[in-house]
């Protein structure tokens, strides 16, 4: 398993990456200067022949995480990366949406109504997915920098939902969904349930239709959701008196197919973009579990990654030794005040020079990231995944070696001495 150092010309442009062995020697005769610590990156002095192999890079895509690998055509992995893509954009525009309308409540008494009539472009994505989409892109566009990306290879993944609901499912069986011959929702879900509570069993009674998982939290409209239930066990339910039990609802599990609606939303928009970047070539799930076999590989997003790079380029495999976790973050943060009346400012040029998700080194050299400060100057840092290493450690105590951005990176493995050693150097200028 070999340990790489990512390599620059004088002019920023990436060249093949280097052994540790050798970038030390650059580094020492002042041939080379660190531009990055984690992927450990040098640039060189002196403008160098660019003499470059063809490298493909792989792109599993996701809903919630992505890989990525970067494969040379003798087998050679020289990057592989998991990224935690963001979660919470829908949560906090529903938030950012409750604290416009309180405000408006309290400061215009009457305004003018406006009518709605903006237009959504073509190939128009909702916010959330279009940050998972971009962040994705981001991160392609940082391996970009590391290593001569040739091409790009991309699964797109399209997921028939029919057939994942029902995998029997042919034909014109597609015209009759669930729904065939009912007006509505709630009708359907009372005859599904023979017209009676699934609780008590009454039939007698009226009976209304209970969300096992809440709107408020994300529960969905559709039938797998919803149970019958009449008005004193829907009202005791709600009061926390009664719980369902697991036979009242073996034939209703609320599965949830959100994630692959996603990856089939923004697929299109993902290879358009990487097209203005990037020779892009696409695969679907059905080639990657194959060739993931075929190279020997378990069942992973990276792995994923891994086995679509090679695909039609690369027949074996040289592992490496390490992988970098990759986090996605929102730029600030809503809050400026706090308090009974909002008489407390909440700083924004963060506590003593360090801001949250700051990388820093502590005392006994590992790596971590600020996860939570204090205005005494006692600070909690965790690895990237929020695992504490620290629960209060006094800011003068941190080495603070990189700001936070958008997309944070550490690294997971056995790395290399140099990278060890020149880890906490802070970078030049």
């Amino acid at each position: 398993m070999s340990k790489k150092v990512y390599v620059q010309n004088k002019d920023g442009t990436p060249l093949m990456p280097c052994k540790p062995a050798k970038a030390r020697h650059l580094l020492r005769d002042d041939k080379a200067e660190v531009v990055e610590k984690t992927p450990f990156t040098i640039r060189l002095n002196w403008d160098c022949e660019e003499n470059t192999q063809q490298v493909r890079l792989g792109i599993d895509t996701g809903s919630k995480k992505a890989g990525i690998a970067a494969v040379r055509e003798n087998g050679q992995l020289l990057y592989q990366s998991k990224v935690e893509l963001r979660t919470d954009v829908k949560q906090k525009m529903d938030r950012r949406r409750r604290y416009r309308r309180t405000r408006r409540n309290r400061k215009t008494r009457y305004r003018k109504p406006r009518f709605d009539n903006r237009k959504r472009k073509k190939g128009w994505l909702p916010p959330s997915l279009k940050s998972k989409a971009n962040s994705t892109i981001k991160s392609v566009k940082q391996v970009s920098k590391l290593l001569p990306i040739s091409s790009v290879t991309v699964e797109i993944a399209p997921f028939d939902m029919q057939k994942i609901k029902n995998p029997g499912i042919e034909g014109e069986q597609y015209q009759n969904g669930e729904l065939k011959g009912h007006s509505s929702v709630r009708q359907y879900v009372l005859y599904r349930d023979k017209h009676q509570c699934i609780n008590c069993k009454k039939d007698d009674v009226p009976l209304q239709v209970h969300h096992l998982k809440p709107r408020s939290k994300g529960g969905t409209e559709k039938p797998g959701n919803m149970v019958s239930l009449c008005v004193e066990c829907h009202e005791k339910l709600h009061r926390d008196e009664i719980e369902l039990s697991e036979k009242s609802l073996n034939y209703w599990t609320n599965k949830e197919y959100k994630y692959a609606s996603h990856v089939n939303s923004m697929k299109n928009y993902l290879v358009k973009e990487l097209r203005k970047l990037f020779n892009v070539k696409i695969t679907f799930g059905n080639v990657t579990k194959a060739a993931r076999k075929e190279l020997g590989l378990d069942k992973s997003d990276v792995n994923d990654a891994i086995a679509i790079a090679c695909l039609d380029f690369a027949k074996r495999i040289r592992k490496l030794s390490h992988t970098f976790l990759q986090k996605c973050l929102p730029r600030g943060r809503y809050q400026l005040y706090k308090g009974e009346r909002s008489e407390r400012r909440i700083p924004t040029e963060g506590f003593n020079g360090f801001d949250r998700w700051d990388k820093v080194e502590l005392p006994n050299g590992t790596m971590g990231f600020v996860k939570g400060r204090r205005k005494s100057g006692y600070f909690d840092v965790s690895d990237i995944n929020g695992n504490s290493y620290t629960h209060s450690i006094k800011y003068t105590k941190l080495n603070l070696i990189s700001k936070a951005e958008t997309i944070i990176t550490e690294l997971k493995g056995n790395s290399s001495p140099l990278n060890q050693r020149l880890e906490g150097v802070s970078l030049p200028g």
